[in-house]
């Protein structure tokens, strides 16, 4: 079952807009807890991503 994805255009534009310059773009995506910011990243550039880095706060080097 495919989500849904409602909403978020302005954000969604901003994504698209980096991605598409010529040049190098640096995009930070912050924010409250569970609020989608992965699943934005991940519908806005799914065939375009071929390396991810996820981060955990709190935690030692071994995590």
């Amino acid at each position: 079952m495919q989500k849904v994805f409602i909403g978020r255009e302005t954000e969604k534009s901003i994504l698209i807009d980096a991605y598409q310059h010529h040049d190098s773009r640096f995009v930070a995506v912050f924010g409250r807890r569970r609020v989608g910011k992965t699943f934005l990243i991940r519908q806005c550039l799914a065939d375009k991503i071929t390396f991810q880095v996820t981060a955990f706060a709190n935690e030692g080097t071994k995590q």
